[in-house]
């Protein structure tokens, strides 16, 4: 699909307090008054909030209850200065990062084994680290390869490329999921895990984990399921009746699970739990050093300091949900999903829903876009243009263009579903009035739609996070 980059707009995304409030590009000589700063911070969070209190974003807020935030900043502001290194100072740590441990575990059937990470990608990353250097340890593997579905979340390629693993990528079924057998034949003696989703970020599906993990097994290989967006809701779900395949420390073979509490387990970002089947894998991702002239070190992962703060809140917001409060929020985020699932296949020809999901719909041109007489051959990205005009805020997906509405508890308000359904109807018409046309919004991940062939993309890209890491650019001269 082509494409036109509008830099102007891209900027005005980037920096848009840049006209309204004063860019501080070194330290203010007095200190700045406190309730102004607060009142500043505090108009840019309501109107940031605006979109996803109404319904309007697909992912990102999980909760939605300002309430609950309110409660969960409470409990970080008692530990948020709190350094859980120092545990002689800090028990309570103790007590909290076992116990979330200890929760996650018993909802996914597992042995109690884990640690907690900053987000799914800590732990995903991390997970690869134990495995390579268990490989390293017990099988002298010097030239490890990770194998994984196309659709295994992007982190894992990213902690790949920092620790030297080669990555693998198997190509899915028809159904969107991962082909086992193209997986075996991508395993050798350098293969240190296999990899399976529950469920994928791109199109909310799970991969065969059953069949995944018994390759696995017969390889002599571990074998991690990324549960990080599905392992604190695909529980309940499975509780409420709903049909879900087998994917956690029930089936054999399974060895590791990420879980990311600050998705569907309500907690405030920046919290995870990475699971381990027994405890000689996860010492595989320890650092000790005995001969430091600072001490004896003792790290459990990639950070150092970490807040008690966050901790804290996590342990919290799962206690302060407990069962019955995840299934009822899991029961309405399932009725959501199900309505927009069979309002799309009902009402619109011209999407088809990817795969069998659950609580994540998918959709893509059900004809060729490439295809200039094929009826039903939509750009998605100027369908996700025309969402974007009424006010949505959906993922943009590529290989295949698509968009993705990951269903949260604000998305499960009255009439939300109806009027999504209504506005991608909106937006398919508009598409095919306007086909042809370079579309504005594409697939960048994080963002509701920005720019999309190979290294000029990448230069792009790179440009993009330098911007995202500096001081807004003065306006220009009236």
């Amino acid at each position: 699909m082509s494409q036109s980059l509008d830099f102007g707009a891209i900027l005005e995304g980037l920096y848009p307090y840049r006209r309204t409030t004063q860019s501080h590009r070194a330290l203010p000589g007095e200190p700045l008054d406190r309730a102004a700063i607060l009142a500043e911070v505090t108009g840019m969070a309501s109107a940031e909030d605006e979109m996803g209190d109404r319904g309007l974003v697909s992912g990102s807020l999980y909760s939605g209850d300002h309430d609950h935030y309110g409660f969960l900043g409470e409990v970080f502001s008692l530990f948020s200065h709190a350094n859980v290194l120092q545990r002689d100072m800090y028990p309570s740590a103790t007590k909290f990062e076992g116990e979330i441990i200890a929760m996650t575990s018993d909802l996914l059937h597992g042995t109690g084994v884990g640690v907690i990470t900053s987000g799914g990608s800590e732990s995903l990353i991390t997970a690869l680290y134990a495995y390579r250097e268990k490989a390293r340890e017990t099988r002298g593997v010097t030239a490890p390869n990770v194998v994984l579905p196309r659709t295994a979340h992007v982190a894992l390629e990213k902690g790949a490329h920092w620790m030297n693993i080669e990555v693998r990528h198997a190509p899915l079924t028809d159904a969107y999921v991962a082909d086992v057998a193209a997986m075996a034949d991508l395993v050798d003696d350098n293969t240190i895990a296999l990899v399976g989703s529950a469920a994928n970020y791109a199109h909310g599906l799970i991969d065969p984990i059953e069949e995944i993990a018994a390759l696995a097994q017969e390889r002599g290989i571990g074998m991690h399921v990324d549960g990080c967006l599905g392992g604190w809701l695909l529980p309940w779900v499975e509780r409420l009746g709903y049909a879900v395949p087998l994917w956690d420390f029930r089936v054999p073979g399974v060895t590791s699970i990420s879980a990311d509490t600050h998705k569907y387990g309500y907690a405030l970002k920046g919290s995870s739990v990475l699971l381990y089947r027994d405890k000689d894998l996860r010492r595989h991702q320890y650092f000790t050093s005995s001969d430091w002239p600072g001490g004896l070190y003792i790290s459990p992962g990639l950070a150092g300091s970490r807040s008690g703060g966050l901790i804290a809140s996590t342990w919290a917001a799962l206690l302060a949900t407990g069962e019955s409060g995840y299934l009822a929020a899991a029961d309405d985020i399932m009725r959501t999903a199900v309505a927009i699932r069979d309002g799309i296949r009902e009402r619109i020809p011209q999407l088809e829903v990817i795969g069998d999901p659950t609580f994540l719909i998918a959709v893509k041109a059900a004809g060729d876009p490439q295809d200039p007489q094929d009826p039903n051959g939509l750009d998605m990205y100027l369908v996700n243009d025309a969402l974007i005009e009424q006010g949505w805020r959906m993922n943009a997906l590529q290989l295949p263009p698509a968009l993705h509405f990951c269903v949260t508890r604000p998305n499960t308000a009255d009439g939300v579903a109806e009027s999504f359904v209504g506005a991608l109807e909106k937006a398919v018409a508009y598409a095919v009035a306007h086909r042809g046309e370079p579309a504005s919004s594409g697939a960048l991940y994080g963002f509701g739609g920005q720019p999309q062939g190979q290294q000029t993309l990448q230069v792009l890209m790179s440009g993009y996070l330098d911007a995202m890491h500096e001081v807004a650019p003065d306006l220009p001269a009236v």
